[in-house]
C-alpha cells in the first residue's frame, strides 16, 4: 500500500493488523480549549495544540491561532493566590524572628542584673560570723560577697528600693548601691567598684569583696586557701571573750571632703621662719603663709574623695600660664603665692617654666580619664577595660579623686608636655629645694609612690601654706603621711 497521497505527502495508513470492528482513532485539529468528558483520562483533558492532518478525503488546513486570551486569566489568578500565600508566610516568619530578637535582648538585659547561681563560678565558701555559709560568686574575674548577709551580721539599717539600696550604720554613715551599676555612694561621695552590684537568689544584693576590704572598717576578712573558705567577722576589741564579746564599730573609711580644724601640733620640728628672698615679696607674705593655714590641708586621693558638685571659692586666673591660648584657674590665695614663686624663680635664672594645668572640674577630669583609658586600649587591644583602668590609675586620678578639683594645685614644667624627664632639669632642682618657702610641696614624690598610689610627678605642686609645707619638708613626709601624723599628734 502506498503511504503517499495525491499530493505526494506522507500519511499514516491503518495497519493491516487492525481487528474487525475496531476503528482507527482520528486526529482532530486543535481549536483552543478541547473539552473532554469528565471520565476521560487526565492527559486528554489537558490543553492540546497540534498541527492539522491531511488525508485523501480532506484538504490541507492551516492550524488555528493559539488563543492566549482563553488561558492567561486563569493562570494569573492561580499565581496571585500562590504569591499572596508566600507573602503572608514571609510576613509571619519576619514577625516571629523579630519577636525572638526582642526576647533575646530582654533576656540579656535581665541577665546583666540577675546572675543565676549555675552561671557563675564558686571558688570559695563564705562563712559570715562563723555561722552562715554561702558559695562565692565570680563574675568577669571579680570576686563578690553577699551584702545582704553582711548587713544582717552588722545590723545595718537598710532603706531604699529594690534597685537602689542604702546601708546605714549606727553613726549615720552609709553606703548606697544601685543594681547594675559599678558606682557606689559613700557618705555622698562617689566611688568606683571593680564590678556592678548584682541581685541573685532570694533578692540578695552582691557587691565586689574588694569594696568591703577597701572601704568598710571594723571587719575581719580572712582567706583560708587550704579549706577554700573566706571568713568575714566583726573585729573584736581587746578584752573580748567568747561569752562577752566586744566589737569594733562598723564605719566607712570615706568621710567626705573635709578640712582639718583645731589640730594639736608637735613643737619639736623647729620654728618656721620667713626665708630670705632675692626680691621684696612682702606684699605676698599673707598668701604664702596664710593665717587660716589649716584650711588648705584638704586631703583628696584614691580613698578620700571629693563630691562631684564641689566648687572651690575664689577661683582666679593664673598669671604664669603657658602662652598658647590656654586659660587656667586656681584658688586666689594659692595663685598669689604662686606669683611670688615665679618672681623668685625667674630671678634665679629659670625663666622657661610655665603652668600647663590648674583647676579641673569633676566633668573635665572624667573626660580626661576616659581619654587616657581609650588611648591605653588603642595601644594594646588585648587589654580589658579593668586592665586599662588599672594602668591609667597609676598616672591619672579617677573623677572625684583628683586634687585639681580643689583648685589648690598646678602642673608646671618647661617641656612640651608633662614628663618624668623634668626631674633632670635644673629648674626642677630649684623647685624641689625652694617650693616649700612659698607654701608648695611636690605632691607625688619619687620615694612615696607606695603611699600616694601615683607614680612620680615632678611637675605636680600642691599648695598647703608655708607653715605646713616647711614641716612636711623637714619631716620628709608626703601629704598622706603628714595628715596621719597630725591626727596621731592630736590623739596624744
Amino acid at each position: 500500500m502506498n503511504n503517499f497521497d495525491e499530493n505526494n505527502e506522507f500519511v499514516k495508513r491503518p495497519s493491516n493488523n487492525t481487528q474487525a470492528g475496531q476503528q482507527t482513532p482520528q486526529r482532530r485539529v486543535a481549536t483552543g480549549d478541547i473539552r473532554r468528558p469528565n471520565n476521560a483520562p487526565q492527559s486528554n483533558r489537558e490543553q492540546i495544540r497540534r498541527p492539522a492532518q491531511s488525508n485523501s478525503n480532506t484538504k490541507k488546513q492551516a492550524p488555528q491561532a493559539y488563543s492566549q486570551k482563553a488561558h492567561t486569566p486563569k493562570i494569573k489568578k492561580e499565581n496571585l493566590k500562590i504569591k499572596s500565600s508566600d507573602m503572608l508566610r514571609n510576613i509571619l516568619i519576619f514577625i516571629a524572628m523579630l519577636a525572638g530578637l526582642l526576647i533575646i535582648g530582654f533576656s540579656l538585659l535581665l541577665s546583666s542584673l540577675y546572675v543565676a547561681p549555675e552561671k557563675v563560678k564558686a571558688n570559695y565558701t563564705y562563712i559570715y560570723d562563723g555561722k552562715t555559709e554561702f558559695s562565692s560568686v565570680v563574675v568577669n574575674k571579680v570576686l563578690y560577697m553577699n551584702m545582704t548577709e553582711l548587713s544582717d551580721m552588722c545590723n545595718f539599717i537598710v532603706s531604699g528600693s529594690k534597685d537602689c539600696l542604702r546601708y546605714t550604720v549606727d553613726n549615720g554613715e552609709f553606703a548606697e548601691f544601685t543594681v547594675g551599676s559599678a558606682s557606689a555612694k559613700i557618705n555622698a561621695d562617689i566611688v568606683n567598684m571593680e564590678g556592678a552590684a548584682l541581685v541573685r537568689e532570694n533578692e540578695n544584693v552582691w557587691i565586689p569583696l574588694s569594696f568591703a576590704e577597701s572601704y568598710i572598717s571594723g571587719l575581719d576578712i580572712q582567706y583560708d586557701e587550704e579549706h577554700n573558705t573566706i571568713s568575714i567577722n566583726r573585729q573584736e576589741l581587746s578584752g573580748s571573750t567568747k561569752d562577752n564579746p566586744f566589737y569594733s564599730k562598723i564605719t566607712f573609711r570615706i568621710k567626705g571632703s573635709q578640712t582639718l580644724d583645731g589640730i594639736k601640733e608637735d613643737t619639736d620640728i623647729g620654728a618656721v621662719t620667713t626665708p630670705d628672698f632675692i626680691n621684696d615679696l612682702s606684699e605676698y607674705e599673707q598668701y604664702m603663709d596664710p593665717q587660716n593655714r589649716d584650711d588648705y590641708l584638704i586631703l583628696v586621693n584614691k580613698t578620700s574623695h571629693i563630691d562631684e558638685n564641689y566648687l572651690p571659692e575664689n577661683l582666679v586666673s593664673i598669671t604664669n600660664v603657658r602662652k598658647d591660648g590656654r586659660k587656667e584657674q586656681m584658688v586666689e590665695c594659692a595663685e598669689k603665692a604662686l606669683q611670688a614663686l615665679f618672681i623668685e624663680m625667674k630671678s634665679a635664672g629659670y625663666t622657661d617654666v610655665s603652668v600647663t594645668s590648674g583647676y579641673r572640674s569633676y566633668n573635665k577630669q572624667s573626660s580626661l580619664f576616659n581619654t587616657y583609658l581609650q588611648r591605653e586600649r588603642a595601644n594594646n587591644p588585648s587589654l580589658t577595660l579593668e586592665d586599662a583602668k588599672e594602668i591609667v590609675l597609676t598616672y591619672s586620678a579617677f573623677p572625684g579623686t583628683s586634687e585639681h578639683q580643689t583648685g589648690l594645685c598646678v602642673d608646671m614644667h618647661n617641656l612640651s608636655s608633662a614628663d618624668v624627664s623634668f626631674a633632670n632639669k635644673a629648674a626642677y632642682t630649684w623647685l624641689k629645694e625652694n617650693c616649700y618657702k612659698f607654701g608648695f610641696v611636690i605632691r607625688f614624690p619619687e620615694d612615696k609612690v607606695d603611699i600616694t598610689g601615683y607614680s612620680f610627678e615632678p611637675w605636680h605642686y600642691r599648695f598647703v601654706g608655708r607653715y605646713h609645707a616647711t614641716r612636711m619638708y623637714n619631716l620628709g613626709m608626703c601629704l598622706e603621711e603628714y595628715v596621719d601624723y597630725l591626727s596621731r599628734a592630736e590623739e596624744h
